[in-house]
């Protein structure tokens, strides 16, 4: 039997990027084996881990979760099945991700891990498998929560932010990519997002040498487009929060991609479009101008989420409907569609907060954007995450259905709605957000 550990991480529909990122990181430490788990490999787990039992001193079973894949009912049943399995195998057990750090006690207790990694995990997840190596005892390593002796521990926070530029953004290595992750951190803490409450609230980006290096690597192994991941793409290079975005930080950034594309002769470049987004007071006519000069996007994603100023405040998100209007105006002169995010259902509109978002939609409709529709759903971790979604009048869901069949709108909204319902089930059997003491 070797000395050395087997990190098993669990890849699935909903989390194909966030396994690339942990195998990013573990794939550079010393004598730590990394196995990237499809489906059918999960099913034949019990060959898999009995393997890992006999040929490795210790066997790590890591999977990256999020409160939608849980509401699937076959998912969640096949990961309490699999987790089970890998412990009764000797495996030791590890859940991270927007959901573990809003819910460990749930991952915990009715999903069964042993340990929880709380926010951000680069870090703590190389000082695990470090400590697990070494035969020490993971609970000195901070960011865990676990339960010990019969109690429910967090072994507190890191001192530290992660710096995105210690670590690959993927496993370039393995032929495995995804978009690059720029910015880290929301200072904005809108109560029903859980970016800020995962990752913290201070702004950290990778740099542009880092990133440009793994723009060419991708380039050279055959990729041509380039995307990015930000909680605002328009935020790049800000210390701190401003209104105003550092335009020359980001022309650099683009600058020295487009030196790329030409070294390989190719390449396109998406930005403040899918998966990212930007602030709509970021999105100023200078911004869309220098947009409009580099990225290959024809669309640019922006967050209204509603058209009242009373709720954007009780939000938290930091602007007006009016900045949304102006910042729609610009894309459009720009030659952009702007798509803007709309969240209903929120717990704390009225009638007339409702009415004020009907308004605004068809104002951004009449400037030549299209709505993107979500519904409230409350996720753990945030300061909404014993709310519940209020109900959608008929008349605003006439509303939107005819804004949709004018092809001026979409989005999972009707899905999502489905999915809130489920989520707060789940919360009242006890699946999801636990309140029971520990046994």
């Amino acid at each position: 039997m070797s000395s050395s550990t087997a990190l098993l991480l669990y890849r699935t529909r909903f989390t194909r990027y966030s396994v690339n990122v942990i195998a990013a990181v573990a794939d550079l430490l010393e004598d730590v084996d990394v196995f990237i788990l499809e489906k059918i490999q999960a099913e034949n787990s019990i060959e898999l881990f009995d393997m890992v039992s006999r040929k490795y001193g210790h066997g790590v079973l890591a999977v990256s979760l999020n409160t939608f894949s849980l509401v699937d009912d076959d998912f969640r049943t096949e990961l309490e099945r699999l987790v089970r399995i890998a412990r009764a195998k000797g495996l030791i057990t590890l859940a991270g991700g927007p959901h573990p750090s809003g819910d460990p006690l749930g991952t915990l207790k009715v999903l069964g891990f042993e340990y929880v990694v709380i926010g951000e995990g680069e870090d703590t997840l190389r000082e695990f498998l470090e400590t697990i190596v070494n035969n020490d005892d993971p609970l000195w390593v901070k960011g865990l929560f676990t339960i010990h002796d019969n109690k429910a521990k967090y072994t507190g926070p890191r001192a530290k932010y992660v710096d995105l530029n210690h670590y690959p953004p993927f496993p370039y290595w393995r032929h495995l990519y995804n978009p690059i992750e720029i910015t880290r951190g929301c200072p904005h803490g809108c109560k029903y997002c859980q970016v800020s409450y995962v990752f913290g609230r201070t702004m950290r980006h990778r740099s542009i040498d880092v990133i440009a290096k793994h723009i060419d690597i991708m380039m050279k192994d055959g990729l041509n487009d380039v995307r990015f991941v930000s909680p605002d793409s328009l935020s790049y290079g800000l210390k701190h929060y401003s209104r105003e975005p550092a335009l020359e930080i980001i022309e650099e950034l683009f600058s020295r991609i487009h030196s790329i594309f030409k070294k390989h002769g190719r390449g396109k470049l998406y930005f403040g479009t899918f998966p990212s987004e930007v602030r709509p007071e970021h999105l100023t006519e200078e911004a869309a101008r220098l947009l409009a000069r580099y990225v290959s996007n024809k669309n640019i994603i922006m967050g209204a989420q509603s058209g009242s100023n009373r709720v954007l405040r009780l939000l938290g998100r930091g602007h007006t409907i009016e900045d949304v209007y102006e910042a729609a105006e610009n894309a459009v002169r720009y030659g952009f569609r702007p798509d803007i995010d709309f969240i209903v259902g929120l717990p704390i509109e009225d009638d007339e907060d409702l009415r004020r978002t009907a308004e605004a939609i068809r104002r951004l409709v009449d400037l030549g954007a299209r709505i993107h529709l979500h519904t409230f759903m409350p996720l753990p971790g945030t300061p909404y995450a014993y709310l519940e979604p209020r109900p959608i009048p008929e008349w605003f869901r006439r509303e939107i259905m005819k804004i949709i069949g004018m092809g001026s709108g979409y989005g999972q909204w009707l899905q999502q709605e489905k999915i809130a319902k489920k989520i707060i089930d789940l919360r009242r059997k006890g699946i999801i957000l636990p309140r029971q003491r520990l046994k």
